[in-house]
């Protein structure tokens, strides 16, 4: 198994914030093109992101183009009948798929408590877990668990990825001694824009909402 570096796995999620993070700040750069696009330009490279997503709203599309129109990376994201983010596919501008993220909801409040994300280019799996058919269970390259209060307020959330910069054999060695999460470690300088969650910040997420105010 190759090594897994984490400063490619950084590289690869800051173009995956750019791509999928939006500041409230920005908000009014979008541009509005009918009730399921939206587009925002930059004035610093001339590159803009167009944001689709299809009427019942259970699927969306983010797309970053260059000032040329080439497309430089894309994402779908599925949810639910209910609205709940359930897959993600994250793409280079090429459409190979780079990654898969899943998302994991807490039974009894609904709330999201875990995202993974899985390399598609090469599969990792736990040394000692293995599914109902006596197959390996694959291990994620970066997992972020998420915190409420009393509230229902998210605080700070956690990311764990493997061991930065080991190898496979450095990883798993004694395995038998080995927890799941002895095989991640925190990951300091995560930001909640990281997250791979179109739900953050989207235009549409911002448009339900002012709709709601408006209403009420």
């Amino acid at each position: 198994m190759k090594n897994l570096l984490i400063s490619q796995l950084i590289a690869v999620l800051a173009i995956s914030s750019t791509l999928l993070g939006q500041s409230n700040s920005d908000q009014d750069l979008w541009e509005s093109k009918g009730p399921h696009v939206r587009i925002k330009r930059s004035d610093q490279d001339g590159s803009y992101v167009v944001f689709e997503r299809t009427p019942d709203d259970q699927k969306l599309i983010k797309t970053t183009r260059d000032i040329n129109d080439v497309i430089k990376m894309r994402a779908l994201y599925y949810r639910n009948k209910k609205g709940f983010l359930t897959l993600g596919r994250i793409f280079d501008g090429q459409g190979n798929q780079l990654y898969r993220v899943r998302y994991g909801y807490d039974k009894t409040t609904g709330l999201l408590v875990a995202e993974d994300m899985f390399d598609e280019r090469v599969k990792f799996h736990f040394p000692d877990k293995v599914d109902p058919k006596g197959n390996l269970v694959e291990m994620p390259v970066r997992r972020i668990y998420y915190f409420y209060d009393a509230d229902g307020n998210q605080s700070k959330a956690i990311a764990l990825v493997p061991n930065k910069g080991a190898k496979a054999e450095d990883v798993f060695k004694d395995k038998k001694k080995k927890s799941e999460l002895d095989h991640f470690q925190e990951d300091k300088g995560f930001q909640m824009k990281d997250s791979t969650r179109p739900d953050l910040n989207n235009p549409f997420e911002e448009e339900k909402k002012k709709k709601l105010q408006n209403e009420e």
